[in-house]
């Protein structure tokens, strides 16, 4: 497309016409941030035909110079109205790597919560962004508790639209975080998934001719009465999968037998390689899980899955030898001896009637690209939000802050005791906002997310997301199952 040859002409066919086009575009770019946008007034049917056709074509073309002369943030309200497109802020930074250029588009912070609004497009003409598109996106923000590494950023990832003419998918981003997020961070990028997908391969052979296997004792095995695991005790031999079907990709069936009347289903994977960024370049399939549907049709649900890391010869570390291992040696292991991950799983199943049981291995296609996409983001001024510190008693859970924000409802403090007592101090709690007009559903059954599983005092966080933008201005309270806390 040659945007300038056609804008000259636009405006060489305005010289000709007594229009005010500067006028007219000042006025879509007003309408647009009143997010009305400007239509034709409807045109009385005459005889006159082409008179018609000639101011359908001005306005179309007005409306295709002003479309041009938008910023990219305007023109993304414009073509897609995102759901909390009236609180973010215009952002309009980009970056290229790799062939794949990332732009954010707009953002906004409200304490410990941000959004944003980004796309990726191919700019190397190989049309690798589809509508599979993913990105692997984090915040570089120091955390004061450590202990919540791992429980991950990221509240909500939502793919907008892809735009096959112009190669580019636009995602929102909702960050959920435990600490402040400042008005200016550093948004980190290193991977692009541009496609995954979910992958089966059904196991051709009869249950029926499955026997019992020789089994080892899993010696990986954490598991303790204070830290109960799904973990197994024994686990079958290992192999390399010579005596089973190949399966898509690179990963096999290690072992299939019935022990006990229960089915073990071992597949091995070779470990993903990352980057140094922790990135991963991938192309291929990974078989990861088995399925196993029941003669009524139904799915059967396992009673135990271990995940083990072995290395070249199957062989995982025991217990006492990660216990008793330099740290400098347990890190080399992990990074140059380990080689593959190995699963198995354990269902119930009914001996007498195995024929009628069919077991489907799955996993996932994925290609991705490792770069760097990274971009100082300033969302300028704070927006408003309303608090609460005061100390609250939730079942054993104790609420110590509770913050409104245009995107939810964010709560933390501490649990006095494990997590299964942090569990069942929110389960069957819906979040709700009190205001003027009366109380408004944020969400039911809202996330809470725990610093340790089995600390005595572990540390929770919870966010209830808003399916629109909050008015933080006329929330009074913020109700927590029947637990009414007022904010300020």
């Amino acid at each position: 497309m040659m945007i300038d040859r056609d804008e000259q002409k636009i405006r060489n066919a305005f010289s000709q016409i007594k229009v005010d086009t500067m006028s007219l575009e000042r006025k879509v770019r007003e309408n647009m941030n009143t997010r009305n946008l400007i239509k034709p007034t409807p045109l009385k049917r005459t005889g006159f035909v082409a008179a018609a056709s000639v101011a359908i074509l001005l306005f179309l073309s007005v409306s295709v110079y002003a479309a041009a002369t938008l910023g990219v943030f305007d023109r993304f309200m414009m073509q897609h109205d995102p759901t909390f497109g009236d609180v973010v802020t215009p952002v309009e930074i980009y970056t290229v790597d790799q062939g794949i250029r990332i732009d954010v588009i707009a953002a906004q912070t409200f304490g410990s919560n941000a959004i944003m609004y980004l796309s990726v497009r191919d700019i190397s003409g190989q049309n690798r962004v589809t509508e599979y598109a993913n990105i692997i996106p984090w915040i570089d923000i120091p955390r004061d508790d450590e202990r919540f590494f791992g429980i991950g950023t990221f509240g909500g990832f939502e793919p907008l639209y892809f735009d096959s003419e112009t190669n580019t998918a636009y995602f929102q981003i909702e960050v959920n975080d435990v600490t402040a997020i400042p008005n200016v961070f550093n948004l980190v990028i290193n991977e692009v998934r541009l496609e995954t997908r979910r992958t089966e391969a059904d196991f051709p052979v009869a249950l029926s001719s499955m026997t019992e296997a020789p089994l080892m004792p899993n010696t990986a095995n954490f598991a303790t009465p204070e830290s109960p695991t799904w973990c197994a005790d024994y686990i079958l031999v290992p192999s390399m999968g010579e005596n089973f079907p190949a399966l898509p990709g690179d990963g096999w069936i290690s072992n299939v037998a019935i022990i006990n009347g229960n089915l073990h289903v071992q597949i091995i994977t070779p470990r993903m390689e990352m980057t140094e960024t922790g990135a991963r370049n991938a192309n291929g399939n990974v078989v990861s899980g088995a399925m196993l549907t029941a003669p009524d049709g139904e799915w059967v649900p396992p009673i135990n899955i271990t995940f083990l890391q072995v290395d070249a010869n199957l062989r995982a570390l025991s217990v006492d030898e990660q216990r008793n291992m330099p740290i400098e040696e347990l890190l080399h292991w992990l990074n140059y001896t380990y080689s593959y991950d190995l699963r198995e799983v354990v269902f119930p199943i009914d001996v007498r009637a195995l024929d009628s049981y069919a077991l489907t291995l799955s996993g996932m296609f994925e290609h991705s690209i490792a770069g760097n996409w990274s971009m100082t983001v300033d969302t300028g001024e704070a927006s408003e939000v309303r608090s609460s510190a005061n100390v609250i008693a939730i079942g054993n859970a104790s609420l110590k802050s509770v913050t409104v924000t245009p995107m939810g409802v964010s709560f933390s403090g501490i649990i006095n005791g494990g997590i299964n007592d942090g569990v069942a101090s929110f389960n069957g709690r819906n979040v709700w906002i009190e205001t003027p007009t009366g109380n408004i559903l944020v969400q039911e059954f809202p996330s809470v997310g725990f610093s340790q599983m089995y600390d005595d005092d572990a540390t929770f966080i919870g966010f209830a997301r808003a399916e629109s933008p909050i008015n933080v201005s006329e929330v009074i309270a913020v109700i927590i199952g029947d637990i009414r806390i007022v904010v300020g």
